[in-house]
């Protein structure tokens, strides 16, 4: 039986690294992307020596279309997960643009290559921020949607973004 190829973006990141190790376990594929832009290259070293094997990885900004595009005209990829964002409230406010730039143009970007390739299953990396400042507690997934600040906006409009996609595929 075929298992599936992953493709993991933000690959090297806390979440993205455990992410890596526990699909190889399940028996996937994996090929890490990862600009080093919230990680380091020595989490591939780490990974090398808990997986035991070398990690399919190419170094590549979600950002970069021909980049993204040359990983999967090289690579039999099946499904994606995303990671790839910039994550810090507070930076967000502080510049807001770069978060835009990267969190919703990386979406799209990794989007727009799945398309080409016919690759229709994504896993999407998203934030309790969407809720904006919840009525109650504990957040229910059908609760009211809104952001307090850039971050939350771009996961707020990355959701948007994916609703959008999948109605238009129906």
């Amino acid at each position: 039986m075929h298992m599936p190829t992953i493709l993991l973006t933000g690959a090297t990141g806390y979440i993205g690294s455990h992410t890596w190790l526990a699909l190889l376990a399940a028996g996937y594929g994996v090929v890490g992307v990862d600009n080093f832009s919230n990680s380091s290259p020595e989490v591939l070293a780490r990974l090398r020596r808990l997986a035991g094997s070398e990690p399919a990885f190419e170094r590549v900004d979600v950002c970069d279309a021909s980049a993204v595009e040359r990983v999967f005209a090289t690579r039999a990829i099946d499904a994606v997960v995303h990671f790839a964002a910039f994550k810090a409230v507070g930076e967000s406010s502080a510049q807001p643009l770069p978060y835009y730039r990267n969190n919703i143009g990386g979406l799209v970007t990794v989007c727009e290559a799945m398309q080409r390739h016919r690759c229709k299953t994504l896993v999407f990396s998203s934030s309790a921020t969407v809720y904006g400042r919840p009525q109650h507690l504990p957040i229910r997934e059908d609760a009211a949607l809104s952001s307090t600040n850039p971050y939350g906006a771009t996961k707020l409009m990355s959701e948007t973004i994916l609703r959008d996609l999948q109605a238009a595929d129906a």
